[in-house]
């Protein structure tokens, strides 16, 4: 994932691609919620999520993330770390694999099958997943500085 270095607008524009495809995934692969059902369980305006969706206008604030986190089935505070590490160049990236499978896809069948897991279970795999991040970004900025 970013670091955040990328500009505010696109860092806006990853996150709504973020929340789209979470919305769009809700159920498995290409099953998704629409775009009206989740605002409606968010308590937010349709045309709010769309524009942010879009990177229109900036779905990272708290108050958003509180509201959309449980309509997506995503914690609150897994979706606010996205909310400042995931960059327009990790969209992207994210994208050349839909097709190639590989570990994202089989992350996404596991993620897939954990919907109806506990919450402790939920949150154990989260951090877990914090910790790879970390350790897989630290090795990262390692490569570039030779």
């Amino acid at each position: 994932m970013g670091t955040g270095t990328a500009a505010p607008r696109e860092d806006a524009r990853a996150f709504g691609n973020y929340i789209r495809t979470l919305r769009q995934n809700f159920y498995g692969r290409g099953k998704g919620k629409s775009l009206r059902q989740v605002a409606q369980e968010a308590g937010i305006p349709p045309s709010v999520l769309s524009r942010g969706e879009r990177g229109l206008l900036d779905l990272r604030r708290p108050w958003y993330i509180e509201r959309l986190a449980p309509a997506l089935g995503v914690p609150a505070t897994v979706m606010k770390r996205v909310a400042h590490l995931v960059t327009q160049e990790d969209v992207a990236y994210f994208r050349t694999l839909r097709g190639g499978g590989g570990p994202w896809a089989r992350l996404q069948q596991v993620v897939d099958r954990m919907r109806g897991a506990p919450p402790d279970v939920v949150e154990a795999l989260a951090s877990y997943g914090e910790f790879l991040l970390a350790r897989w970004e630290q090795q990262r900025a390692q490569r570039r500085t030779g």
